[in-house]
């Protein structure tokens, strides 16, 4: 059995608790000890601009630039309804890890100046932006203790660079899920180190890899020409990356609970 203080008073005795409370997780230091976020000297500034503000841009694809330190990212959600952009600038101020920071237009504006015309296309619509400084951690060596799991920010924040954050949270709900769906409440913390077992070694490749393609394409490299093929040649992790399907290795590493 678990049990759950909170900051309320309540206290909840549980089978095992999940903790999936992001970068600033209280429940980390309980199975890992206390380390600081790191912070990669850049800010993100995004927001979303109405489709019908850039009737002219197309929205079949995503498109970046990139250039010394800096890219800029624009891609349709929302069914092509709506444009997002993300403009990723250095900066020497530390601040909080936050999606909800408020960002001044003016100042994502001068940072791209003399950019693409169609970067300035999409700046000109900008009428409210958010920063969001970039953190990570470290890979942990140990995502489980007893009856407590991380899952998600709490076990593996991560930069943007390659899309994955959400997308890793995800795979982490599947494979812990299938694995508790398959074993019994005396197994519960066996469980959770095989979900620990599946789980760390491809998201710590997936976490450093985002902080390669960050370097790549802010242009880090010398040699553009070099860099350029780095990123025809990361094309081939991506594939790997895209086409993985969590749910078989976890129902396998579940069945060698049993």
């Amino acid at each position: 059995m678990a049990r759950v203080e909170f900051a309320n008073g309540a206290i909840v005795d549980t089978d095992i608790v999940v903790a999936a409370d992001g970068i600033h997780s209280a429940l980390r230091p309980h199975v890992f000890p206390p380390s600081n976020p790191v912070f990669h000297g850049t800010i993100s500034y995004r927001g979303l601009i109405p489709r019908e503000r850039l009737p002219n841009w197309p929205m079949d694809r995503w498109q970046m630039w990139a250039g010394p330190a800096k890219h800029f990212l624009v891609f349709p959600v929302r069914h092509g309804t709506m444009v997002n952009y993300v403009g990723f600038v250095p900066t020497d101020e530390e601040m909080r890890e936050s999606w909800s920071a408020p960002g001044d237009p003016e100042v994502l504006r001068r940072a791209f100046d003399g950019w693409d015309p169609r970067v300035g296309e999409v700046l000109k619509q900008v009428d409210q932006t958010f920063r969001w400084a970039l953190y990570d951690r470290d890979p942990l060596p140990s995502w489980a203790k007893g009856r407590l799991a991380l899952l998600g920010d709490a076990a593996h924040p991560m930069l943007p660079h390659l899309g994955q954050g959400a997308n890793q949270s995800i795979e982490d709900g599947m494979a812990l899920a299938t694995i508790l769906a398959r074993t019994t409440v005396a197994r519960a913390p066996a469980a959770l180190l095989a979900y620990e077992r599946l789980r760390r070694e491809r998201v710590a490749e997936v976490q450093l890899g985002a902080r390669q393609n960050g370097l790549r394409v802010d242009s880090e490299e010398v040699d553009l020409r070099a860099r350029d093929a780095q990123l025809v040649a990361h094309a081939e992790f991506r594939k790997r990356l895209y086409s993985y399907d969590v749910v078989p290795h976890a129902q396998a590493a579940a069945t060698l609970l049993q």
